[in-house]
């Protein structure tokens, strides 16, 4: 470009260049010719024709005796190719590919240097850069928070100091980043330490409020660290929550509230945990009859199939969805019930087990939830299933023999 151009692409920017392009023919740069490989020698046509029938026919009688009848015979394919300079493998001629050359080459020096200049001038990348740097040197922060707190709960005697549940937010919420797999790391070893340590009774409901508050966040896979770190702190300080019923009560009421969530995984987990509660008498029999009866009334809440007929489509949808919700929480509240006595049959599981065998053929996730639970009843109770199936009704082990038992191929 001469210089006057050059000086417009400065300062007029990208619109100058796209006003260059589009003078190519369709707005695009020609690509450049088929240029064969350095160092390869194409031959000439002329060179590889062989003389023609009629070519040899033209040769004189005396010619033809001197050169003799086997130098007049039509040469094979397979000598064709061995005479062919740069044969390769079987006598193939090897075929040159074509070398595109890069679009840098077809532009001029000067039009390369005013797209560098514009491209480095641009304001977005320095705010970008700056925004990057601050990012990472709170990610080394908050990674010598978490080995700090490690290390404090590792290699000291005294108790958990009641500040360090003020980081539980921000390890949940990082614990599983893909961005930062070293913080995730640095944050998992925190809970970890975090959750296993003996809390002090006046540290308890400080615990307790920073997990509520977590809980409560607007991501799932901070609610899914919580409840897990949440089952094992309850399990190492069992005594503590035995003693204070009221910090009990808050611990069944945040895995109450999490067995309804939105998000089908932190739903499941809950389950999980609340399976874990009652297995363990951490639940007594007064709230777990409570809970049992809630679980049951939420099952039974029916699920329109149809919408009615001046009713919006959209809306019947959403409220579909919250009722399907409604039932997978209480069919997951049914399954903890179940997995909670895994090597006996208490008397109010059998009902439990015709309930939840109702709801097989319900809208998806129920049915899976469902097989999921029946298939964890058989492997552990399959051991002493003779014994079992004795605290059964005819009609309560003929429900569970067409479930448990898988069909026969020839049947």
């Amino acid at each position: 470009l001469d210089p006057e151009l050059a000086m417009k692409v400065r300062e007029q920017g990208l619109e100058q260049l796209k006003s260059i392009f589009s003078r190519f023919p369709g707005g695009r740069i020609p690509s450049p010719g088929v240029v064969p490989p350095s160092g390869t020698r194409m031959p000439p046509p002329q060179i590889l024709r062989m003389p023609s029938a009629e070519t040899l026919k033209k040769i004189p009688p005396e010619l033809q005796k001197m050169l003799g009848p086997g130098m007049l015979r039509m040469a094979s394919p397979e000598m064709l190719n061995i005479m062919r300079p740069n044969a390769g493998p079987g006598g193939k001629m090897p075929t040159p590919k074509p070398e595109m050359s890069p679009p840098e080459l077809l532009l001029p020096p000067q039009l390369l240097s005013a797209i560098h200049e514009v491209s480095l001038n641009t304001p977005q990348s320095g705010l970008l850069a700056e925004k990057w740097e601050e990012r990472q040197s709170g990610v080394r922060l908050l990674q010598t928070v978490c080995k700090l707190v490690s290390g404090v709960l590792l290699r000291n005697w005294y108790t958990v100091k009641p500040e360090l549940f003020k980081v539980l937010e921000m390890l949940a919420l990082n614990e599983s980043s893909e961005l930062e797999p070293d913080l995730a790391r640095d944050c998992n070893v925190a809970l970890a330490c975090l959750s296993t340590c003996i809390v002090p009774l006046h540290v308890l409901s400080t615990a307790l409020t920073a997990v509520e508050h977590v809980s409560q966040s607007s991501s799932w896979k901070a609610k899914n660290a919580m409840l897990e770190f949440l089952q094992v702190h309850v399990f190492t300080n069992m005594a503590s929550f035995h003693s204070q019923t009221e910090e009990a009560a808050r611990v069944v009421n945040i895995v109450t509230r999490l067995i309804k969530d939105d998000r089908i995984e932190v739903r499941e987990k809950a389950g999980k945990v609340l399976g874990g509660m009652l297995h363990c008498s951490f639940i007594s029999e007064e709230v777990a009859s409570k809970l049992l009866g809630q679980f049951k009334l939420e099952v039974s809440k029916k699920i329109k199939k149809k919408p009615k007929a001046n009713e919006d489509a959209s809306l019947f949808q959403d409220k579909q969805s919250k009722a399907i919700l409604m039932r997978h929480s209480g069919v997951l509240g049914l399954s903890a019930f179940v997995l909670s006595c895994p090597y006996d049959i208490p008397p109010h599981l059998p009902d439990i087990l015709m309930l939840l065998a109702d709801h097989l053929h319900d809208p998806q996730p129920i049915p899976a939830t469902v097989k999921n639970v029946f298939q964890e009843f058989k492997r552990t109770h399959q051991d002493n299933w003779a014994e079992h199936k004795q605290k059964l009704t005819e009609d309560q082990l003929a429900t569970l023999t067409d479930l448990l038992v898988s069909p026969s191929y020839y049947a």
